[in-house]
């Protein structure tokens, strides 16, 4: 349980512009604007991927409900998600162009898969933890996406309101960590008793995190 929070000045997220193939549209236009960085309203940070990253000493089964991954305007949504080892992956092609889907793995085999038009559906999946796997398209380049792979189903994405919550977690200590695709990441330490809710919150600005 807790919020994102962002010190200082949002920057400005400047459009991209989409132009160079007509079938990306987004909201009518040829032009989006970047999701970087997403200060929310009230100045939290949207898209930071939060989870345990020590002390979960319980093994948990693979889900069998897939995370989806699509397509659509020639954008990835969602941009940032966890999933667990061997849990599916199914990526989907919403758009009326070509796509490829290029995961630049490290701790788990990378792939480049192509997606037509008329290729509307993929399944991977994971078998190693990996924080995090940067995913993009060699055709539209501004589109990214990145993916928390991890052994347990602690972990949450911060949206709107830039909260999160994890858990139910029994006793102990762990480290809880944030991560943000340009921001950084940092990381807070707890210990939880019987019963007992903990707010961690964390704040991220500009050129102030922990070494990548």
């Amino acid at each position: 349980l807790g919020r994102v929070n962002f010190a200082g000045t949002p920057p400005a997220r400047p459009l991209i512009r989409m132009s160079s193939d007509p079938a990306c549209l987004c909201n009518g236009l040829n032009t989006m604007a970047s999701e970087e960085i997403i200060v929310n309203d009230n100045e939290t940070l949207r898209n930071v991927f939060v989870y345990i990253a020590e002390g979960v000493a319980h093994k948990y089964p693979s889900p069998a409900e897939p995370v989806v991954l699509n397509q659509e305007g020639c954008r990835y949504t969602p941009r940032v998600f966890g999933i667990q080892i061997g849990q599916p992956l199914q990526i989907l092609n919403s758009d009326n162009t070509m796509h490829n889907v290029h995961a630049a793995s490290q701790q788990n085999p990378p792939f480049n898969l192509g997606m037509t038009r008329h290729t509307k559906q993929l399944t991977r999946t994971f078998s190693r933890r990996e924080i995090m796997i940067p995913i993009r398209c060699n055709v539209h380049p501004w589109m990214a996406a990145y993916a928390g792979v991890l052994e347990h189903p602690f972990y949450a994405v911060t949206g709107e309101n830039g909260s999160y919550r994890l858990g139910p977690l029994p006793p102990g200590e762990y480290v809880v960590t944030a991560w943000h695709e340009k921001l950084g990441r940092s990381e807070q330490r707890v210990t939880l008793g019987d019963s007992v809710k903990q707010a961690v919150d964390f704040a991220f600005k500009q050129n102030d995190s922990l070494p990548e």
